[in-house]
């Protein structure tokens, strides 16, 4: 498994963008390790990050069954975010009583196929030179 980093919160420019009254612009962050342990840190939110009905201070390792909660009203299904990494943006909206909507940001794909795109481009620019060295040589 690679290493996987989410900064959540209300703010666009997190990765995992979470629209809730619960929910703090910057929020928390959540990390995986190559080992496949998750550790969730509060980023100092008003509203609080609890798990298992304790309010987070620092950082934690979650297990599998903990429960995750913003606030008082937003559950967290970290589970199913971690393993499951998707290309699509994800943006939650949460209503009073309504079920969210999740869509993840292109930021890694994005990352990876300009990474492919730039190693392409030196190979061309890496022929045109030499051809141009050849036709010097030739002419």
């Amino acid at each position: 498994m690679n290493k996987i980093h989410l900064r959540i919160g209300g703010a666009k420019d997190n990765q995992l963008v979470i629209e809730s009254v619960d929910v703090a612009p910057y929020h928390l962050e959540l990390f995986c390790d190559t080992s496949g342990n998750v550790f969730i840190t509060d980023l100092n939110s008003e509203q609080g990050t609890f798990v298992n009905n304790r309010r987070l201070n620092g950082f934690q390792l979650l297990k599998r069954g903990d429960r995750v909660r913003f606030g008082q009203n937003y559950d967290f299904q970290w589970e199913g975010i971690i393993p499951t990494q998707s290309t699509q943006p994800k943006v939650v909206k949460k209503e009073a009583k309504e079920e969210p909507i999740i869509s993840r940001k292109k930021q890694e794909s994005t990352q990876k196929t300009q990474s492919v795109n730039n190693k392409q481009l030196y190979v061309i620019y890496g022929c045109i030179i030499f051809l141009l060295i050849l036709l010097s040589l030739y002419l």
